[in-house]
């Protein structure tokens, strides 16, 4: 039998070394920095949260939406007969709105409205019976209901 009064131990576990520790901190702060610095370089874009559009109209229509002072505009999506459609996210067109509304590739009509005039609707648009009448006067079938 050996006497042996102390076992001998295991090593302590060891953790990260204090210059790992400064490196991960150095590097998360000079991520921050950057996200920072590119944020500050971009612009923000400004966007709408959202835009309701009414269509009243027996036709499917597609909805562009752009700015009155450059021309330019981006679609929205469709909008099924007779039916209401919110779109999110939508990119800010300024101080002049135009949304164009279109059947089977034919223009059927827009509106225009000031950004004022969006807020005060609550960002919602309703296509004008004028869009109907445009849309049959170019010999468009009204489109099948859902």
């Amino acid at each position: 039998m050996s006497p042996v009064l102390n076992p001998p131990r295991s090593a302590p576990a060891q953790g990260p070394k204090p210059a790992v520790l400064i490196g991960i901190a150095g590097a998360a702060a000079g991520a921050l920095a950057l996200a920072r610095l590119v944020g500050w370089l971009i612009p923000t874009v400004p966007f709408v949260d959202r835009i309701t559009v009414v269509n009243p109209t027996v036709f499917h229509l597609e909805v562009e939406v752009g700015s009155a002072e450059d021309g330019g505009g981006l679609v929205l999506g469709a909008v099924a007969r007779e039916q209401t459609q919110n779109f999110t996210a939508v990119l800010d067109q300024g101080r002049r709105w135009v949304f164009r509304f279109s059947s089977g590739g034919k223009l059927g009509g827009q509106v225009i409205a000031s950004r004022d005039e969006m807020e005060r609707s609550g960002w919602r648009v309703t296509v004008p019976p004028e869009v109907d009448e445009h849309l049959r006067a170019n010999g468009l079938l009204p489109s099948a209901p859902e």
